[in-house]
């Protein structure tokens, strides 16, 4: 238990993600979170490869090798993993970002064995048929599609590459059409072989847990027979926002006036990276935020607003975010929202404020990890990315904040200086 400032926040919450952790000989990192009395468990494997690791003409290549890791290989043949996960009555799941790409099961207790099985062969080679291949480019160029016509997305993805510039995280996980029309089973077999192998991976296994379950792990993935990756992880910089950059971004896009301000966020390893999202909840989360309370509920400019912090490992993007009233102006809007910004910057949050913020940040955490898969999920996180206890020390930091650390934060991150405005109006806005 910790207490600063009035916010008290549990820490033994987070033993919820600590646990037994050992690294295999062929340097899989294995977790486990037993939680005896659950009647069912969870894998989770977490390769350290994204959409960051693509070369330029790669673009998309992570994410199209996230769709292929269910479409066959040596002893599951396309349609098998899923009809399999089906037939014991689990689920399945991956996604990809641009630091990591994640693979998890849920089935019932009994199951570990077929997860890992599962894992295992598909860490040895994919089948990668052509009509896979080229069935699976299709599915992927609807995807973007239907990101480029959806309002908000394509305006995000618009601002990252301001925000971002040249650096990979600017570039869309997913690809572009060019580049998915680019890539074939050689260049998904290859980029396999480079990275998806147990020496860039951690398997977290969590739930009801048998008692041997770290002996099923080494002989199912500690085997010599999944060969090592035949490349490491690029060494890269963190992304460098140029000041010289259009600043501003204008899509026509919808029916409603869509505002979204951005700037570059600290890593999220920066202690820093507290302070900010403090920011952002003092300016944007709930009734009592200040940009909802004075333009939403007092004033209505906006129908609602938003703020959120990307979690990239090497620099990150804070975006705020509101939808304007109807017959609002959307330069009113804009000058409204980034008052409001600034102003915390000269005017630090009042005690409540902050201890608000605080509990608000806290409460998130413990609500989105009452589930054993969101517990697994963090946990491969934390050690693929970064290191065991990093959530943990990141909400003492948030215990630890002061209203200066919050204003101070606003005025070097959510600063004019290196702050990107992008709006999405319907065709024919001013």
């Amino acid at each position: 238990m910790i207490e600063r400032g009035g916010t008290t926040i549990d820490l033994s919450v987070f033993d919820r993600v600590a646990a037994r952790a050992e690294t295999l000989d062929n340097g899989l990192g294995v977790v486990l979170l037993p939680q005896p009395a659950a009647e069912s468990i969870v894998t989770v494997v977490c390769y350290r490869v994204g959409s960051r690791d693509e070369g330029s003409d790669e673009g998309g290549l992570a994410h199209f090798l996230e769709h292929m890791m269910f479409k066959g290989s040596a002893l599951y043949p396309p349609g098998a993993i899923d009809s399999l996960t089906q037939r014991l009555g689990g689920t399945n799941n991956a996604f990809t970002s641009h630091d990591v790409s994640a693979y998890h099961f849920q089935f019932e207790r009994r199951h570990l064995d077929e997860a890992l099985r599962i894992e295992a062969d598909r860490m040895r080679g994919l089948s990668l048929l052509r009509e896979e291949v080229e069935s699976e480019r299709d599915v992927i160029l609807e995807e973007i599609r239907m990101v480029e016509d959806d309002p908000w997305d394509a305006l995000e993805q618009a601002v990252a590459r301001r925000v971002f510039g040249d650096h990979p995280y600017g570039r869309p996980v997913l690809g572009t059409r060019r580049s998915l029309r680019g890539l074939d089973a050689a260049s998904l077999g290859s980029f396999h072989r480079r990275h998806y192998r147990p020496g860039r991976a951690v398997l977290v296994a969590a739930g009801g847990l048998p008692s041997d379950a770290m002996d099923q792990i080494e002989a199912a993935l500690g085997n010599a027979r999944i060969p090592p990756a035949s490349g490491s992880r690029a060494r890269l910089g963190p992304p460098v926002f140029d000041p010289a950059a259009e600043r501003r971004v204008e899509l026509r896009r919808g029916e409603m006036a869509r505002l979204l301000v951005a700037h570059p966020a600290p890593a999220a390893a920066d202690p820093l990276s507290v302070h900010v999202r403090l920011a952002l909840t003092v300016l944007a989360s709930g009734r009592a935020s200040r940009i909802q309370r004075e333009l939403v509920e007092q004033n209505p400019l906006a129908l609602w607003a938003a703020g959120a912090a990307s979690g990239h490992c090497l620099g990150g993007m804070s975006t705020l975010t509101a939808e304007a009233a109807t017959g609002v102006e959307p330069a009113r809007l804009e000058a409204a929202v980034c008052s409001r910004i600034d102003g915390l910057a000269a005017s630090p949050p009042s005690t409540v404020e902050l201890e608000r913020a605080k509990r608000v940040l806290f409460a998130d955490w413990v609500f989105m990890h009452e589930r054993i898969g969101e517990r697994a999920i963090s946990a491969a996180l934390e050690h693929a990315l970064f290191f065991p206890g990093f959530t943990r020390g990141s909400y003492e930091a948030l215990a630890r904040a002061t209203a200066a650390d919050v204003s101070d934060a606003c005025a070097v991150w959510l600063s004019p200086a290196n702050r990107i405005v992008g709006w999405s109006l319907p065709a024919g806005t001013r």
